[in-house]
């Protein structure tokens, strides 16, 4: 598969409150800025009320327009915002191919993923906590997240590469979108990104 003809789609799971939805469409926004020629997002809304599990979509084309409007069913990217998820049917067990990157702290067991899943982790939530980085007393976790993003790889018959974000265009959304805690938002970012761990 190259380059003009790829479209990458990434899953963000969450949970109410967690800001999955706005990664989404922050996601779309960065990629669109760093050169994408067409970007989408679709959420996927579980119960509404916060610790609920929900989902939310991007799909980001290099150089083509996105013509399938439908939910990412096998995502290039997965991005789990909380690691308790990855027992709730259809998240873990529904991944099957691509890259994997988890909020989380512990130790991770790589043998719930396909053998051909590259695995990251970074400690998201620590580095919020740490910076003090939150929305009514819960760490924010979206503009961190896609820091870390930036940094972890996809593998398919063509090679490993990345998908291309930088860290100064998320400064760039991140102020627009933030005001002042646009800088904070970039800092947990960058930190994010220097802390991402790739177990397989």
């Amino acid at each position: 598969m190259t380059d003009e003809k790829i479209i990458y789609e990434v899953t963000m799971h969450g949970r109410g409150g967690q800001g999955a939805i706005t990664a989404a469409l922050l996601l779309c926004e960065i990629a669109y800025a760093d050169g994408f020629k067409d970007v989408l997002s679709i959420p996927k809304i579980g119960a509404e009320r916060r610790g609920a599990p929900i989902k939310a979509f991007s799909k980001l084309s290099p150089k083509n327009e996105i013509k399938n409007y439908s939910a990412t069913e096998d995502a290039d990217f997965t991005i789990i915002f909380d690691p308790t998820l990855l027992s709730i049917p259809g998240v873990a067990d529904g991944i099957k191919h691509g890259t994997v990157l988890i909020n989380t702290n512990a130790d991770v067991d790589v043998s719930i993923f396909p053998k051909e899943c590259k695995i990251y982790t970074v400690p998201v939530t620590d580095i919020a906590l740490k910076l003090n980085l939150l929305a009514s007393g819960y760490p924010i976790l979206n503009v961190p997240l896609l820091g870390a993003l930036t940094k972890v790889k996809y593998k398919d018959e063509a090679g490993e590469r990345t998908l291309g974000l930088h860290l100064e265009t998320i400064k760039k959304i991140a102020d627009k979108k933030f005001g002042s805690k646009g800088i904070l938002n970039y800092e947990a970012a960058v930190k994010a990104a220097e802390q991402v761990k790739e177990l397989r």
